[in-house]
């Protein structure tokens, strides 16, 4: 059953934490049951990456890159929009998330949803001569365009043949629920990170730095998926109820022990989903 990813990231998390190598860790991912890889797209420079993966039983399933598609040239963008592509086709990845840009304080805001629409439009026309998707996620932070449902929803509808990365965790940043804004926006959907929320500080490492506020300035900490509040197993079983048969790749950037919240995640999400 092929149906559960980690991010690249977190396995170089819980190396540094546990001393361990990448092979390491990547084979201990593997024995959780995770095969597959959310990527950096800057990590896959190193093209060897893609031996060390196979040799551990993992593949890249989507390569995540930021771009600032409202701001620059048309050239540039094309650039990495091609970089992204080739690396993600490089590496077998069937999709790719876009982090399309930020607001600036000068930006007009039409103009800017107008810009990043029509440059994700390009890129999906790119993206389909190699047979990949491209993808948006709900991003955690107000001056994303697509830090909310409504943000979301007008770059879906915007560009054309753009799909949705379903993030669980990120609706509440902005105090939405995930379940009514997948209601809005399932159409939509291609791709899931399944992300959950803490309230509890013990989580926090000492120096806050793992620690992040929603916009009522609650503190949020990461934990691993079915250890917080957002109602993570309720809403994977409703994608499954609902037809998803994609896979589901566990998130929580910043865990305080990022091999163990690797570990329950996927005794969580496998219980979920069987």
């Amino acid at each position: 059953m092929e149906k559960l990813n980690i991010f690249l990231e977190h396995i170089y998390e819980a190396c540094s934490q546990r001393g361990k190598t990448l092979p390491n860790m990547l084979s201990e991912a593997g024995k959780m049951g995770y095969t597959g890889l959310e990527c950096d797209l800057w990590r896959l420079d190193d093209r060897e990456l893609l031996r060390t993966f196979s040799g551990c039983g993992m593949r890249a399933v989507s390569v995540y890159g930021q771009y600032d598609l409202a701001h620059d040239a048309a050239g540039r963008s094309a650039e990495k929009m091609k970089r992204h592509l080739d690396t993600a086709a490089y590496f077998g990845a069937g999709i790719i998330l876009v982090i399309p840009g930020f607001f600036r304080p000068e930006d007009d805001r039409e103009s800017f949803f107008g810009r990043t629409c029509e440059q994700l439009s390009v890129l999906c026309e790119m993206a389909r001569q190699y047979g990949i998707t491209v993808t948006v996620e709900d991003f955690d932070d107000v001056n994303s365009p697509c830090c909310d449902t409504n943000g979301l929803e007008r770059l879906l509808n915007g560009s054309q043949g753009l799909r949705w990365t379903f993030d669980t965790g990120n609706f509440a940043y902005v105090l939405e629920e995930p379940a009514q804004a997948y209601s809005r926006l399932r159409r939509y959907l291609s791709h899931v990170h399944i992300k959950d929320r803490s309230r509890d500080s013990f989580r926090g490492f000492t120096d806050g730095s793992n620690a992040k506020a929603d916009i009522s300035g609650a503190l949020m900490y990461p934990c691993e998926c079915g250890g917080g509040y957002v109602g993570a197993e309720q809403l994977v079983k409703r994608l499954i109820a609902d037809g998803y048969t994609g896979t589901f790749s566990a998130e929580h950037f910043g865990a305080a022990d990022q091999q163990e919240y690797m570990r329950r995640s996927a005794d969580n999400i496998k219980g979920w989903i069987k």
